[in-house]
């Protein structure tokens, strides 16, 4: 059997790299003392439940980001240390993950729904959540992403995310509340608070992940899918808050059920894709055409672009959705319908646009550089491989017929060569664009693994 390692991410004498990582490394000690401070005044200042769920919640946040960051550079490392890197990574982030849930469970739906209802709204959201994620990853035709770094999104859209905008939430409400009257002003207000607030917790997750692992972070179609599960994430984790409270309202008139029925209806079903995952598949979407632009003040500008817009987006349904009511007959179900289409459905819309143009854009470039590569005769690519590689369901064929002939086994071996070619191929473009900081010699890796994996199918 050929073993292969991966090649290393970047190299250590690069002078791009430091900076970056101060970057990320000042950026998240922003994020970990937001969530400190938010925590301490939350359950000095307001004693309430999400107070002390959030102060309790902080060991929690912080096993799941140390956890996941020693997962996302587990795979920069060699395979002698990697498999030590992925069990600490996991138990840190099980910890991490039970101890959430206990602090949820306890703090912020006992005393309202109760813990049984909270795990029953939990398990009915997983599935649409899941289904969601799914979607999103494979939207990318031509270079699917890591399944780690999606499931890493996620989990700071449904942790991380929802827990920095707990005080800051509070505070503009209380003051909104106080300066205004009810009416067009104050929902006003609040849809600014919301639009503002969770998007930028959310948006700072891409960015964290564009900062750390660059060169997993390719171009405006990536930046999209790590948007918009982030916002899976975010919009899962706001579900299950908003079913159990309305079930605990509605309960002692035995409506409970159906109150968060219908939650779970408009946030998992019909603003599963219309919602959050848009939004911030447009501050991914802005972050990812940073990745390929040359000068900084590019960069600043399209990232900045794509919260804006992203917080446009949000501030437009916070902001309308009062101006709609739905009426109490069986027209309410369509206008339930309409609504979601009419105010978010544009913006869903420009998100489609811009991931069918970068897709197009990314693909020529591949096939450009397998060409390329099938032209230089190294054996990684041969030249009746590249239009195979070139389409999504040809190379599904080949992974099929692989099956028929040898299983599973066969059908993942050829999946991995695959995947390996296209690796290569992303590698030669970003180089070709002078926008990669790994050495030369990770690009011959590249290639090395590929003949090993195809000696190995051979065989």
């Amino acid at each position: 059997m050929i073993t292969s390692t991966t090649p290393p991410a970047a190299d250590p004498e690069s002078r791009l790299r430091p900076p970056r990582y101060r970057i990320a490394v000042a950026v998240a000690a922003l994020v970990v003392l937001a969530l400190i401070a938010s925590s301490i005044l939350n359950y000095v200042f307001l004693d309430t439940i999400p107070g002390r769920a959030s102060l309790y919640g902080l060991l929690a946040v912080a096993l799941i980001t140390l956890g996941t960051y020693i997962l996302v550079r587990a795979f920069n490392r060699d395979r002698a240390t990697r498999r030590n890197q992925l069990i600490r990574a996991g138990v840190l982030i099980g910890l991490g993950v039970l101890l959430w849930l206990l602090v949820i469970d306890v703090f912020l739906y006992t005393q309202s729904a109760g813990p049984g209802v909270a795990a029953v709204c939990a398990l009915a959201c997983l599935p649409t959540t899941a289904f969601g994620l799914l979607v999103v990853r494979r939207m990318d035709r031509n270079h699917k992403e890591p399944w780690r770094l999606v499931l890493v999104a996620a989990a700071w859209g449904a942790i991380v995310a929802t827990s920095l905008v707990v005080w800051g939430e509070t505070i503009w409400e209380s003051s909104a509340q106080h300066a205004l009257v009810p009416g067009p002003g104050l929902d006003t207000s609040l849809a600014f608070m919301a639009g503002i607030l969770e998007e930028l917790a959310k948006g700072l997750a891409v960015l964290l992940l564009f900062l750390v692992m660059r060169n997993d972070f390719d171009d405006v179609v990536d930046g999209i899918v790590y948007g918009a599960a982030v916002g899976l994430g975010f919009n899962f984790m706001e579900s299950v808050s908003y079913m159990t409270n309305l079930y605990s309202i509605f309960s002692p008139e035995g409506q409970g059920g159906i109150a968060a029925g219908i939650q779970w209806y408009g946030r998992q079903v019909l603003g599963l894709f219309f919602g959050h995952a848009t939004y911030t598949a447009y501050i991914g979407a802005g972050i990812g055409i940073a990745r390929q632009l040359p000068a900084m003040r590019q960069k600043v500008f399209a990232i900045v672009a794509g919260f804006i817009v992203a917080i446009a987006g949000h501030f437009s349904w916070d902001a309308w959705v009062n101006l709609f009511p739905i009426q109490n007959t069986i027209f309410g179900l369509v206008e339930i319908h309409l609504r979601t289409l009419i105010m978010t459905g544009p913006f869903t819309a420009g998100v489609i646009a811009l991931l069918l143009f970068g897709i197009r854009y990314e693909g020529q470039n591949l096939v450009d550089q397998l060409r390329k590569e099938a032209a230089t005769g190294q054996g990684a690519i041969l030249a009746d491989e590249v239009p195979v590689l070139a389409s999504p369901w040809r190379r599904l064929r080949q992974r099929l017929q692989a099956f028929n002939r040898a299983g599973l086994p066969g059908y993942f071996r050829v999946s991995r060569l695959q995947t390996a070619q296209l690796d290569l191929a992303m590698e030669r473009w970003h180089r070709e664009r002078q926008e990669i900081d790994t050495p030369l010699e990770a690009e011959q890796q590249l290639r090395e693994r590929v003949i090993q994996l195809r000696h190995w199918i051979a065989a």
